[in-house]
């Protein structure tokens, strides 16, 4: 969504997102009430192909919410019945919070090294890093997973459409 991009310079490099640089290059402190931030209307969100006015929730999990009890009984299945790992990868969350935290605890008690993708280069997981194994990608996710997985699903040339991925 071209309204959620991440904020560029006049240049068109990324402005960092740790930053409180704002899009129109001057400096936004969203902790100062008093500042103007930049609107964002409702018609720049992606709407559902179907009905054209309901608003589409993206497939992630937001601040407080929950995995849904299927998906976090595959993976704990899926981790014990594991006797090795060789890579989780931490992709946009800082690996802090439970129950996922754990997983990086439990899947480096079986080997597994630790790709960390992430906007902030200060989130890491509660058990830090390990800088002989592991790897910590700054940035936006969607631009470095893509690169970081060219050699096994090729180029991704461009974005699909909201309306293909039905």
């Amino acid at each position: 969504m071209p309204a959620l991009a991440i904020p560029t310079t006049s240049d068109g490099d990324e402005i960092d997102p740790s930053s409180n640089a704002a899009r129109t290059g001057t400096d936004l402190d969203i902790s100062d009430e008093n500042v103007d931030l930049p609107e964002l209307d409702i018609a720049h969100l992606p709407h559902c192909p179907t009905c054209k006015t309901g608003l589409l929730r993206p497939g992630v999990v937001w601040f407080g919410e929950r995995l849904p009890a299927d998906v976090l009984n595959d993976i704990d299945s899926w981790m014990d019945e594991s006797e090795k790992i060789d890579l989780i990868m931490v992709i946009g969350t800082s690996a802090q919070v439970y129950p996922a935290a754990a997983y990086v605890d439990d899947a480096r008690a079986k080997g597994a090294r630790v790709a960390v993708i992430n906007m902030d280069k200060n989130d890491t997981p509660k058990g830090g890093m390990d800088s002989t194994r592991d790897w910590f990608f700054v940035g936006d996710a969607a631009k470095i997973v893509p690169e970081l997985f060219k050699g096994v699903i090729g180029e991704i040339t461009e974005t699909p459409d909201a309306a293909d991925t039905r």
